[in-house]
């Protein structure tokens, strides 16, 4: 029997006795796993009871619409828990097909339930299927605004010609469109100079765009200082304190990069300072800008090349950016009325030893969904999020031809998880 099948097996088992027992410490729940199940099947079951327990409200208000005619709280035992699993395999567990979500969830209802559970089971989650997934994603339709649809994807973390993305913000809903998006965030380095333009364009495609940032700040790190990107979504574009301190940033970006051209020189690569910054359009100058112009010139032969040989973290011609703390980039985030996240922590040897500290400073939620991350990485930041009371984010960090490999709409999290982060940064006090 495959592991993934004893792993729902497992879950299964473990909600029921949850139900009966009627609620335990999650740490009980851990332990029942780890008891009955070999280390990977109880390592998935623990994914999936989380999941469960983490959704359960969506899980069953789903439920109790779809279920016509039926009490969620009469209903038997097993065929609630065998639902759940079901629907938040079919809504929050991406990487399941949907067929094989729906397949298990009826060979679960065969095996531990009645006679007539199966093709229960199979009627409510075939209609959420119909109903939800190919209503929002079917042939010819589009998805809406998100609104808290746990069957939509929203990315959360996008770049455009306002800073280092190939695209301009006017085009990105285009493509967010025909990835099956329902929301994007812009979310450029030091700028929200897109956000106006993007926006006009997403209202005439019914996508919702997210006014958003990311903000470079730095932090101890031994004998170093380790870089963190503050990601700032739901932040109003024209508030003054933000547009000053963007200002100052901006003066900053174009010292770093006039700064980089002297490295470089001295280590014979000769660029022309003027020409990198015509390469950023009038948007916020960046690392990208140099790289493109080192390309040009024939020092290098792609992108990538110019970061690992010259001005990557540890490369001889980096330069920091103007020092902001991370402290610093939540308060102008939440000075702005938008929601903090911490962006990409797993990339480049991670800032895991900081997130206390950042949910000290007011940290609202963890970008777990990115490409940088490893399954490994999403279940261990899934579980810090849960831990430290986090909000869950996620996104693609799309750059268009400076990240060739990756898609818009690769990585994204569902309309529930937008709506939350809408609500908290909307929130009167934090």
């Amino acid at each position: 029997m495959k592991s993934q099948t004893l792993a729902r097996e497992l879950a299964l088992k473990t909600l029921y006795r949850h139900d009966l027992l009627g609620g335990r410490p999650q740490a009980d729940l851990v332990a029942f796993c780890v008891e009955h199940g070999e280390a990977a099947v109880a390592a998935e079951a623990i994914e999936i009871v989380k999941g469960c327990l983490e959704h359960a409200e969506a899980l069953d208000d789903l439920i109790r619409r779809t279920a016509e005619n039926w009490d969620l709280e009469r209903m038997a035992a097993t065929d609630r828990n065998v639902l759940r699993i079901g629907i938040y395999e079919l809504l929050f567990r991406h990487r399941t097909p949907p067929k094989v979500a729906i397949d298990e969830a009826i060979e679960l209802a065969k095996k531990y339930s009645t006679q007539n559970s199966p093709t229960f089971v199979n009627g409510i989650l075939d209609r959420i299927y119909t109903t939800r997934v190919l209503h929002a994603h079917g042939e010819g339709a589009r998805p809406g605004v998100a609104d808290g649809d746990p069957m939509v994807r929203c990315d959360l973390h996008v770049h455009s010609t306002a800073s280092d993305g190939s695209v301009a913000p006017c085009e990105l809903p285009g493509l967010a469109a025909r990835a099956g998006l329902a929301a994007i965030a812009l979310t450029d380095h030091d700028s929200v100079e897109g956000v106006a333009e993007a926006r006009e364009a997403a209202e005439s495609l019914g996508i919702e765009l997210v006014p958003g940032i990311e903000l470079t700040a730095y932090a101890p790190r031994e004998a170093s200082m380790a870089e963190v990107h503050i990601g700032g979504l739901f932040v109003d574009p024209s508030h003054p304190d933000l547009l000053a301190s963007l200002r100052g940033l901006r003066r900053g970006r174009v010292e770093r990069v006039e700064a980089m051209v002297r490295a470089l020189a001295r280590l014979g690569v000769l660029v022309d300072a003027e020409a990198v910054l015509k390469r950023s359009q009038g948007g916020a100058v960046g690392r990208v800008h140099v790289a493109q112009e080192v390309v040009a010139r024939g020092y290098c032969s792609d992108l990538r090349e110019v970061f690992d040989r010259y001005i990557g973290q540890d490369g001889p011609a980096h330069v920091r950016k103007k020092d902001m703390s991370p402290g610093q980039a939540i308060d102008l985030i939440h000075t702005a009325g938008g929601c903090a996240v911490l962006c990409h922590p797993g990339l480049g040897g991670g800032v895991d030893h900081l997130i206390d500290d950042l949910v000290a400073a007011g940290l609202d939620a963890l970008e777990v969904h990115c490409p940088a991350h490893t399954a490994e990485d999403e279940k261990r930041y899934m579980d810090i999020a849960r831990e430290r009371g986090l909000l869950i984010a996620g996104g693609s960090d799309f750059h268009g031809e400076a990240k060739p490999d990756v898609k818009l709409g690769q990585e994204a999290v569902s309309g529930i998880e937008l709506e939350l982060i809408r609500r908290r940064a909307s929130a009167p006090s934090r």
